[in-house]
């Protein structure tokens, strides 16, 4: 089978070079958008990206107009949490997205998830692009891994399916709300990120006053760049990055903190942001 690959963007930045032109398509057409699907409330981008991950399940379908389907399955569910995109082979762009999920920690991390009985489906689409076009989404989510087929009346089964756009109002980030109220408020969190909830939750009561994780589709360039521009500009401000590691610290308004950033080998399009004030 031919390697699961994307024509290269002209637009990506030579930051994220190491990033494969995949999940680079990826990003820029979920930007933060966020939502729980196989984790509670992350990012649509890293789930997206998660569901493509098993090389050994990757399959592709030319289609018509120039347009090629994309699958795999997110290891290690066995297809139960699959993922699939539509790629204009020209620009090597995502024109819609789907996952099949079992909407894991919806409105609560303690909800837990849906049986193989009643899966969702979710199709993105990108604005303007019609619904009928992501028909060989909807196809393919109905293409039951062998795992999961089961007998008559047994097995999966699509019980609902979901359409999203990705305009503006999906792709932006939203203010970050702070989850404990001990952070000190007058230190600054890069905008464009959300709470990277299940790295937040694994901290300590007391930990979680002085540290908040996030996470944003930025470079890491970009992030330290917003704290380096901070105005007025931070005291004692020493920063560096070297290759997936990154980090700034310095005072404002007498409070000292650092800021680090992470890029995961396994997630390469994908900053992962620790704020911690000093004790």
């Amino acid at each position: 089978m031919p390697q699961l690959t994307l024509v290269p963007s002209h637009e990506r930045a030579p930051e994220a070079s190491q990033a494969p032109a995949l999940d680079l398509a990826v990003t820029r057409f979920a930007g933060m958008a966020s939502g729980s699907y196989y984790w509670p409330e992350g990012l649509l981008a890293e789930q997206l990206i998660s569901g493509l991950a098993s090389r050994s399940d990757r399959k592709q379908q030319a289609l018509s107009e120039g347009q090629r389907l994309l699958s795999s399955y997110r290891r290690p569910y066995g297809g139960s949490e699959r993922a699939a995109v539509l790629v204009d082979d020209r620009s090597g762009d995502v024109l819609a997205a789907a996952l099949v999920h079992r909407s894991c920690g919806k409105n609560s991390s303690s909800t837990g998830c849906l049986d193989d009985q009643h899966a969702v489906l979710s199709v993105f689409l990108r604005p303007g692009f019609d619904r009928a076009k992501a028909q060989p989404l909807v196809a393919w989510s109905r293409q039951v891994p062998e795992s999961l087929q089961g007998g008559e009346g047994v097995g999966e089964k699509i019980a609902t399916t979901e359409y999203v756009v990705m305009d503006a109002a999906s792709t932006t980030a939203r203010p970050i709300v702070r989850p404990n109220k001990a952070f000190p408020a007058q230190v600054p969190l890069y905008p464009k990120a959300l709470i990277y909830g299940t790295a937040q939750d694994a901290l300590s009561d007391a930990k979680a006053r002085r540290v908040l994780r996030l996470q944003t589709v930025d470079t890491p360039e970009q992030v330290l760049a917003f704290y380096k521009q901070l105005s007025p500009p931070l005291k004692d401000m020493e920063s560096d990055l070297d290759g997936r590691n990154g980090f700034i610290a310095g005072s404002r308004n007498g409070l000292s903190f650092s800021v680090n950033t992470t890029v995961p080998r396994d997630m390469p399009a994908i900053t992962n942001i620790e704020v911690e004030v000093s004790e």
